[in-house]
């Protein structure tokens, strides 16, 4: 292999440690953390969606195209605030809220505002009550925060929940919106299907391989080194003449 090929697999995996470590390290600096730095949210856009305003009142309705632009990287953002957040989590609240604003590959479907958000929120309502909202913030809009879509209840604060759509109440029933999943890079240490399985199984054996390769490399007396070929050490050497002159007497001296 090239150095050049090197260094670019070098760089490449280096690359590729950052973004993982961007990925998974947790919001708090505690065991007893429930959700990692990034959560990627996928799944809009193979349905409309009904979004109502803080208050309940019906919005028009999103095309599944439009609601496509929900789908993205989402980090966590302790510092969030919109003048708005208020009119739907108290700010006495906010301490059991957790808020991811919308990164990369993510839009809010308003864009003609001048300050417009999109965010993940996380909230405890009540005891054993956990649920997740997907909002959208926008500065002089009366409706603002729109609610677009929102989890069913858990105890547990989790981010593996089926999600639904919302309802301004009364006889509209909310529908399960099958394809929304939030993903994460926990989601690599979770050995739950056969792929991951072989992925794993794949990945430990071609270590293992590539270390083999290399031992055997290394104990190979006529390898050349990066300044000449390789010397052996006094007693390697001294052996390795006793065994190639044996070999010779018996060559030319078969009696």
């Amino acid at each position: 292999m090239s150095a050049g090929l090197k260094a670019c697999g070098a760089l490449l995996a280096l690359f590729s440690a950052i973004i993982f470590m961007w990925m998974v390290t947790p919001t708090e600096q505690t065991l007893a953390a429930v959700f990692p730095n990034v959560i990627i949210m996928s799944g809009f856009g193979s349905e409309q969606i009904d979004p109502i305003s803080f208050d309940n009142n019906s919005l028009p309705e999103l095309p599944a195209a439009q609601a496509s632009r929900f789908n993205g990287i989402y980090q966590f953002d302790p510092m969030f605030y919109h003048k708005s957040l208020d009119r739907f989590i108290p700010w006495e609240s906010r301490d059991k809220t957790h808020i991811f604003s919308c990164t990369l590959f993510c839009g809010p479907m308003n864009t003609s505002a001048k300050e417009v958000k999109l965010a993940l929120v996380h909230t405890s309502p009540g005891e054993k009550r956990n649920l997740w909202y997907l909002l959208e913030f926008a500065d002089e809009d009366a409706n603002s925060p729109i609610v677009i879509a929102r989890t069913k209840f858990r105890k547990e604060a989790t981010y593996r929940v089926p999600w639904m759509t919302v309802t301004p109440g009364g006889e509209i029933k909310p529908r399960d919106l099958l394809d929304v999943h939030l993903i994460t890079g926990w989601d690599a240490f979770r050995f739950d299907t056969p792929l991951k399985w072989g992925c794993t199984v794949a990945f430990v054996a071609l270590i293992a391989l590539l270390c083999h390769s290399r031992k055997d490399k290394d104990d190979d007396p006529f390898r050349a080194g990066p300044s000449g070929p390789r010397t052996l050490p006094v007693f390697e050497w001294a052996r390795f003449k006793f065994q190639v002159l044996h070999l010779l007497q018996h060559v030319t001296d078969p009696a």
